[in-house]
């Protein structure tokens, strides 16, 4: 019986979020609506079994003693074919982790995973601001940048079946190597993480922080001409990998998600004016902020193992 939800069905669907900072865990009863969520901060070093138990652990306190039906996953950078994690450089404590087998032991239930910026994309598609579009283009701003590009709900996988890992295109304008190997890297100059680094330069905060980006996109949106630069140089820097995924792509729609999404009024009109000065697709498409802001990519996860195990229940 499902005491911690009286007002849900009988069992829950539970959506992860591992994040190179921060790990989100959502519950979604049968009508999609979020029960409850938590965020914590994501395990930089660890045994793979407590990697697993991590897992087990946030997924038993937010599930709060409903029975789980499934349980879905999407991981920040490379999840290979089989679904094991292949990302030293932003979630080093699950690297080379088989979550799904795993879990799949732990709970005798469905686990699907996929790369984080797809299970963003599958919350925006199925329920979000591109609901209404055939085919979307997911950027995520975080500690990183995701990207994702759905064909009629379907992931665009590469010519092996693995995510492309499109954050790493080349792009002018950095000065900071990437993991990648690149010396100049889309990553590195429009990650939220590169926004959070220029704003502590502006602010003399050497760190920066969270606090630092709103302190600047305030002053930008009041018109102080250096924060102005800062975030129109951030959002032409966008728009510069944009352009290429959309020359190549030529998606429906793009939505922005992540933390640095959050700051597209200081930024938005230098981006689509960089976008519409290129003549490489026939028009910009409309350009939509994450509905589901920070728990969409949890949510999509939920959304992908609920898809998964009842694939005939499931309704886009």
């Amino acid at each position: 019986m499902n005491t911690a939800y009286p007002g849900a069905a009988s069992a829950v669907a539970v959506g992860v979020d591992l994040g190179g900072t921060g790990s989100r865990f959502v519950v979604l009863d049968d009508s999609r609506r979020v029960l409850a969520h938590v965020t914590v901060p994501t395990p930089i070093r660890t045994s793979p079994a407590d990697a697993v138990s991590f897992i087990e652990d946030h997924v038993n306190s937010v599930a709060d003693g409903a029975t789980v039906r499934s349980i879905g996953i999407g991981a920040s950078g490379p999840v290979d074919a089989t679904g094991v994690i292949r990302n030293q450089d932003t979630l080093p404590a699950f690297m080379g982790l088989d979550l799904v087998a795993g879990l799949t032991k732990a709970y005798s239930i469905p686990v699907s995973i996929d790369n984080d910026a797809v299970t963003a994309a599958i919350c925006e598609a199925s329920i979000g601001a591109a609901r209404d579009y055939p085919s979307l283009l997911m950027i995520t701003l975080g500690t990183g940048v995701g990207v994702s590009a759905l064909v009629h709900g379907e992931p665009v996988r590469g010519a092996d079946g693995v995510h492309p890992e499109a954050g790493h295109l080349s792009v002018a304008g950095g000065s900071t190597p990437c993991y990648c190997g690149r010396a100049s890297c889309w990553e590195q100059v429009a990650s939220r993480t590169a926004l959070q680094k220029a704003a502590g330069r502006l602010l003399s905060q050497p760190s920066g922080g969270p606090a630092d980006i709103q302190i600047a996109s305030d002053r930008s949106v009041a018109g102080d001409e250096p924060a102005r630069e800062l975030f129109n140089a951030y959002g032409r820097r966008i728009a510069d990998g944009l352009a290429d995924l959309l020359t190549v792509y030529r998606s429906a729609a793009v939505v922005l998600g992540g933390s640095g999404a959050s700051y597209y009024r200081a930024y938005g009109h230098s981006l689509e004016a960089r976008l519409g000065e290129l003549k490489t697709y026939a028009s910009v498409p409309p350009i939509f902020i994450s509905q589901a802001g920070d728990l969409g990519g949890a949510i999509g996860a939920a959304l992908l193992g609920l898809r998964r195990a009842s694939p005939i229940a499931y309704q886009e």
